[in-house]
């Protein structure tokens, strides 16, 4: 793939183009573009939460309802979190496009831009399964009401169903409710799946930066596992110039990942906390709602939901943190017993610096990986028991 004016119109990257285009969150989109887009998305949000602060005001003294409120409220807060942190580094998320763009020719004969190919197609996969499980959950979620309209007279027979939102919302003071049930519902119900959106995107661009430092880190292990042997034949050291360029891309894939680091210190921050307090009260809803199919249903999916997103943010970062640390066992695997003298010095060089892995980070104090999110679930299922036993 070379440089071209619609690179990321490529299959590689098109989904996560088009999605992250239709929430105003693509890097490159024009400024009219995310002006209308963003404004669009700043009314949606006004029109769903005020319902909402209507339901906890008028219902505050009802502690199931304010539970059932709590778990939107904390999907909101990490939407906000998502959205507000690619606008702050919008300049970063755009010079690090420029960045992959031009590190698909920077490979020495090639060798290890399979690599980014294999990676960048694994991220484009995963981006599907990620979006059609966001998709299946918010679907589940969001149809609870109407779950409900079609299970009751088949298990209870000739009952009448309550009029019901997916989430509680009041609209007496605004709306005839009775009269315009039925538009509120769908209204509300794409206002939810547009939220999603937002969500998944802002992820499926986390997906992008992070696959794509992990393709340079093992396309980097590639080309230095394949250091070509000093012929003394030759009068050009060819293997230091090959060499060379290898520490350069290193030092390319180095500064990459730690801007991607950079960029999402905070909202790791905000995930793992608002993730963790989500899970515990969402497992309380499941037990406490036992009587109701329809909403064991919705809030199951719902926790598994939230475990998924929590995972797959781990996952990337564990992956990111294992192929910035292999670098050093290809160094050590190459053929450096045929190169130079001069070629040799570079190796330590490189050795020492792959001894400090890229540690994706949650507020600089907790570390993003798979160890982490065992403790978050750990963590989870304490407060779990917790809320329970004061339910």
């Amino acid at each position: 793939m070379g440089k071209t004016v619609n690179f990321f119109d490529h299959p590689y990257y098109k989904l996560t183009k088009t999605m992250t285009s239709l929430v105003g969150q693509w890097p490159h989109q024009s400024t009219k573009e995310l002006v209308i887009y963003r404004s669009c998305l700043f009314v949606i949000i006004s029109l769903q939460l005020t319902p909402q602060f209507i339901a906890v005001y008028t219902y505050r003294n009802d502690l199931k309802i304010l539970l059932d409120t709590l778990s939107p409220f904390l999907v909101d807060a990490i939407l906000i979190a998502k959205f507000v942190n690619n606008c702050f580094h919008s300049r970063t998320l755009i010079h690090l496009l420029d960045l992959i763009e031009e590190n698909w020719i920077i490979f020495p004969r090639t060798n290890g831009q399979q690599l980014l190919h294999y990676h960048s197609e694994l991220c484009r996969k995963a981006s599907i399964l990620y979006l059609g499980a966001v998709y299946f959950g918010t679907f589940s979620f969001a149809t609870e009401p109407i779950q409900r309209k079609l299970l009751y007279p088949l298990i209870y027979g000739n009952v009448t169903v309550e009029k019901t939102f997916a989430m509680p919302m009041e609209f007496s003071s605004l709306l005839d409710v009775d009269y315009w049930y039925y538009p509120i519902l769908l209204i509300s119900t794409g206002f939810i799946f547009v939220f999603m959106t937002v969500v998944g995107s802002c992820d499926l661009l986390l997906f992008l930066y992070s696959e794509h430092a992990v393709g340079l880190f093992q396309g980097l292990r590639y080309a230095i596992e394949h250091l070509p042997p000093h012929n003394k034949s030759e009068r050009s050291d060819f293997g230091f110039e090959y060499l060379k360029c290898c520490a350069a891309i290193h030092s390319r894939a180095i500064y990459f990942a730690e801007q991607v680091r950079d960029i999402y210190l905070w909202t790791f921050f905000a995930v793992i906390g608002l993730n963790m307090i989500m899970m515990s009260i969402t497992g309380v809803q499941v037990v406490i709602n036992q009587d109701a199919i329809e909403k064991v249903i919705k809030y199951a999916i719902f926790v598994v939901m939230q475990s998924v997103h929590l995972f797959v943010e781990c996952y990337a970062a564990q992956r990111l943190m294992d192929a910035s640390y292999e670098v050093k066992e290809s160094l050590t695997n190459s053929a450096w017993y045929d190169a130079t003298k001069k070629t040799q010095k570079l190796l330590p060089l490189m050795l020492m610096r792959s001894q400090s892995p890229i540690v994706l980070t949650a507020g600089k104090i907790i570390a993003m990986n798979m160890d982490t999110y065992a403790v978050v679930l750990k963590t989870a299922a304490s407060y779990f028991t917790l809320f329970l036993a004061i339910q």
